[in-house]
């Protein structure tokens, strides 16, 4: 009799929030001193969100893009990056299915830049802290979305660009 007491005093369980698993494809363009590195990039991203309020998603992101090579004065550099990254997504407007929405991430980069001189190659590991901040529209399962991307801001003079991705909703729970 007490376990029926306390059960019914608790009340219905809380239902769990919805969340998703979506894939994307990504491009980064870099810009100021970076692109004297790295070329424009692409690659792809696999982000988990859970819905905390029908408008506002908490976001977390992994990614990778291959940025092509540049050469100067006969050094070539490429660079891969790979993004870690966690962030909010807020729904600022809804025409039927189309909603518009704004976003941020934070976290951290993994990069390997490699360098290639008169046929002799090296590489270089480094991780920082990036960030990103934009907009974008989803449209059903399907969402595009641009922001500033801060690759390193331990360096905004080297690590500024845009990127913008087109991603889909594989599954939602």
């Amino acid at each position: 009799m007490p376990v029926a007491v306390v059960m019914a005093a608790a009340g219905p369980a809380a239902a769990e929030p919805p969340r998703s698993l979506r894939l994307a494809v990504d491009g980064v363009l870099p810009f100021a001193a970076w692109d004297q590195t790295a070329g424009p990039g692409g690659g792809g991203s696999i982000a988990a969100t859970i819905e905390v309020e029908p408008e506002l998603e908490i976001t977390a992101r992994v990614g990778v893009v291959a940025h092509r090579g540049v050469t100067t004065a006969g050094v070539t550099t490429r660079v891969l990056e790979a993004p870690i990254v966690g962030g909010a997504r807020y729904g600022v407007a809804r025409i039927g299915r189309a909603r518009g929405f704004a976003f941020g991430e934070v976290g951290v980069r993994a990069t390997r830049t490699t360098v290639a001189v008169a046929g002799v190659r090296d590489h270089d590991s480094a991780l920082g802290f990036a960030a990103a901040i934009g907009g974008g529209v989803a449209y059903g399962r399907v969402d595009l979305q641009v922001a500033a991307w801060l690759a390193d801001l331990g360096d905004l003079d080297h690590g500024v660009g845009v990127t913008a991705a087109l991603g889909v909703e594989l599954v939602r729970w």
